[in-house]
């Protein structure tokens, strides 16, 4: 077994990441804090003092308010919820978690949730809060949703899901990917293909199926997974190296595949995202002249995420930065 030890977060100075882009605020965001947070407490997701502290600095509704800044707010209000679930999920059964590290629990954990989702029932639902929780935003989007973007929700979930037992193996093994494997499966792991996939849903409007599905277009998205996951990867860093079993991000990847110290491995993290950015941008430019009004909606929105997210964790408790760019 190949055993992996995370290099001290104390000697980790994070660089400055690029982004041309402008983040803007909902109104709303403040009202829907309040709202997820007693959301959050109703199923007893953070019963927890400590975790509910740390929800509550998190301010989660100013990312998902960053992100869909456009949003209505029956959209922003589950957008919030499911993010939330994300966040605390991610905490309660992976990184942080010993369960995280056990395969076997975590693919019955994948299991459970996957039965949830489909409409069916898991064993011991009903004791458990994240399974309710989870059947719950499942029947608002299904109210909220056409049954393609249900669909294209669901199947982005059940990838997620996928992507925690591929983490948890690693774990188990202490082992780490390799960056290609690591690239391929991130985009999975971090959730964030499940909240582009509610773009349309939580702002009002709907892509035809071929367009959402355009190589095109999945091109683009799969641009703005890697641009937010590696942003997190490298801000979030001195958080997951004092505080998770062991870290499986990209800093950590680099650092033990390319014989980098952290420092060199963050550096080299940032000019990979500051490069995907700079690949959005050409991506992006023929779809913003060819695509038409709903597909420049859509890729408004990406721009958003890109904008949102990075300015949000650089506000948020959740990575003690503290400093909005």
């Amino acid at each position: 077994m190949n055993t992996v030890d995370c290099p001290s977060p104390h000697s980790a100075v994070l660089p400055p990441l690029y982004c041309p882009y402008e983040s803007a605020l909902h109104e709303q965001a403040e009202v829907v804090e309040t709202s997820t947070l007693a959301w959050a407490d109703r199923f007893g997701l953070a019963d927890d003092p400590a975790v509910r502290r740390r929800l509550g600095a998190m301010r989660g509704a100013w990312l998902s308010g960053r992100v869909t800044p456009r949003a209505t707010l029956p959209g922003l209000l589950v957008g919030t919820d499911w993010q939330t679930w994300l966040f605390l999920f991610d905490d309660a059964y992976c990184d942080e978690s010993d369960r995280g590290r056990r395969c076997a629990d975590t693919v019955k954990t994948a299991t459970h949730a996957a039965l949830v989702l489909d409409g069916g029932r898991a064993p011991g639902q009903e004791a458990n809060p994240f399974l309710t929780a989870l059947a719950d935003v499942r029947d608002r989007l299904s109210a909220m949703t056409s049954p393609e973007q249900f669909a294209r929700f669901t199947a982005q979930v059940e990838s997620y899901l996928l992507a925690q037992t591929w983490e948890a193996a690693h774990r188990e093994q202490g082992t780490l990917a390799g960056f290609a494997e690591y690239v391929t499966m991130r985009r999975r792991s971090g959730g964030v293909p499940t909240c582009l996939a509610l773009i349309e849903a939580v702002n009002g409007f709907e892509l035809p199926g071929a367009v959402w599905s355009s190589p095109r277009l999945r091109a683009l998205s799969d641009a703005v997974v890697d641009i937010v996951c590696w942003a997190n990867d490298i801000l979030s860093y001195p958080k997951e190296a004092s505080r998770s079993t062991q870290v499986l991000s990209l800093p950590a990847v680099l650092c033990h595949e390319r014989g980098l110290s952290i420092g060199e491995a963050l550096a080299l993290a940032a000019r990979l995202h500051d490069e995907r950015v700079e690949e959005y941008q050409r991506l992006e430019e023929p779809l913003l002249r060819d695509g038409g009004e709903e597909v420049r909606r859509y890729l408004a929105d990406l721009r958003h995420w890109i904008a949102g997210n990075l300015a949000w964790s650089l506000e948020t408790g959740r990575y003690g930065l503290g400093v909005v760019a």
